[in-house]
């Protein structure tokens, strides 16, 4: 590849205006043969989306123009720049101000040589002085402290603060801070768990165990949905966090069970798994594409029990009772942000206000569809309390005919976690766990309506 940081120019400047990084970056990875090349790539574009605010602080201190004065290509420019003079040691200073500079030349030919010049002198000028930078006092302007050392927006590392206290908090933005691990769920409705790690070891994929006995963290795998095992249909790729909703949930063979908000089809196809094929589950989305994706998903590891419908789950309607509901809901996604590092910058307070009503919405709407005795597993993939505890305790307030089961019992049967916890629900935070953040409680019918 000629300029490979123009192509990561090009790419963050697309995750600006909204791409998802992961899937950007999938794509971005298949043009490039050169595995070094790759890794260079994935370590810049990730290491730019996490730390920005971090970044835009150091420009901001040695640039004499705003930020918000600069052409956007060379802002991205030069935090490209930027990133390699502070996080990648093995990348001689030279080398990182020159590509960048290269970078912007491309992306801006002939008619900004100003802005060329301008991005080189900053990169230079930030190379000779990076030792006399200074972060905001830890002692007396703590939240600002966190929030430019870990590059999280400051209303975020407020209400980490607000919910956790400091410590805690501190922890969940560092741990928000590492590359996400690739992790397969062994699909036992395609192979047994010895063909599964024999066809792991013929293509030297390295991996270690996780707190779920069919969740394999991987090592330096290259791409792991063009291995032989995934293309078999043994595997799918699935964090802990999300494969342990599906095992709390606890569903049985031959059980009726509705998933409100099924795509991509992780945990849907998991309980299908589960189940062994066998009972029935009815698995809802709003959208078709989505659906078609979860239908490749179930094609691809074998499943036969799932019925899709295109459904608005806050309208669906359906005589049915289940035995099981799953309700893995939208939400503003706070847990996931070491696999998707642009959610910092995309959330608001607003969004969580948005998603906590939905949510709210779509319970209301589906609770009556359980068996008396039957359980529902409400869960997210986020840490705002609007949107967890506080939703739950109003859903219970206002239906007593449901009852919160706890859930630590069902845990321990399940993973090997050793979890403190007082509370009936579970919440998994980033740096206390290995995995992503995750929010679940389980709430059982025992009256009928």
């Amino acid at each position: 590849m000629n300029n490979l940081r123009s192509e990561i120019l090009k790419a963050l400047l697309r995750v600006e205006s909204g791409s998802y990084s992961n899937l950007l970056l999938d794509s971005e990875l298949n043009k490039i043969d050169d595995p070094r090349d790759k890794n260079l790539f994935t370590e810049i574009f990730y290491g730019v989306i996490r730390n920005k605010l971090y970044l835009d602080y150091i420009i901001d201190n040695f640039s004499k123009t705003q930020l918000n004065k600069m052409d956007k290509e060379v802002l991205v420019g030069l935090r490209i720049g930027v990133y390699q003079l502070f996080f990648l040691d093995k990348v001689p200073a030279r080398a990182a101000i020159y590509e960048s500079v290269e970078a912007v030349k491309i992306m801006l030919p002939g008619r900004k040589k100003g802005a060329v010049s301008f991005t080189n002198g900053v990169l230079r000028n930030i190379n000779r002085k990076k030792d006399k930078l200074n972060l905001p006092s830890k002692s007396n302007n703590s939240e600002k402290y966190l929030s430019i050392k870990y590059s999280y927006p400051l209303w975020l590392v407020k209400r980490f603060i607000n919910q956790y206290g400091f410590k805690r908090a501190e922890r969940i933005l560092k741990a928000g801070n590492k590359r996400a691990e690739v992790i397969y769920r062994h699909n036992s409705l395609k192979m047994q768990k010895e063909e599964f790690e024999k066809l792991l070891k013929e293509d030297e994929i390295k991996y270690k165990k996780t707190f779920l006995s069919s969740f394999y963290k991987l090592k330096e795998v290259d791409n792991p949905a063009k291995t032989e095992v995934f293309k078999r249909g043994g595997a799918y790729i699935q964090g802990t966090s999300a494969g342990l909703a599906s095992l709390l949930l606890d569903p049985k063979e031959n059980m009726k069970i509705l998933d409100l908000a099924a795509a991509p089809g992780g945990k849907t196809t998991h309980l299908a798994a589960l189940m062994n094929n066998t009972g029935q589950i009815t698995a809802l989305d709003i959208s078709q594409s989505r659906l078609n994706l979860i239908k490749e998903n179930i094609d691809r590891l074998g499943v036969k029990n799932i019925t899709l419908k295109k459904a608005d789950a806050v309208k669906y309607q359906d005589d049915q009772k289940y035995d099981r509901i799953l309700a893995d809901l939208p939400c503003s996604g706070l847990g996931l942000i070491s696999s998707k590092p642009e959610i910092k910058w995309e959330k608001s307070e607003s969004v969580i206000t948005k998603m906590a009503a939905l949510q709210y919405k779509i319970l209301n709407n589906n609770l009556d569809k359980l068996k008396i005795g039957g359980t529902l597993l409400y869960s997210t993939c986020t840490l705002s309390q609007e949107e967890n505890q506080d939703l739950i305790n109003t859903i219970l307030k206002e239906n007593d005919k449901f009852k919160l089961v706890d859930i630590n019992k069902k845990l321990e049967k399940v993973s090997t976690l050793n979890l403190k916890n007082d509370n009936k629900y579970l919440e998994l935070l980033p740096g206390e766990v290995d995995s992503e953040g995750f929010f679940y409680a389980l709430i059982k019918k025992v009256e009928s309506d």
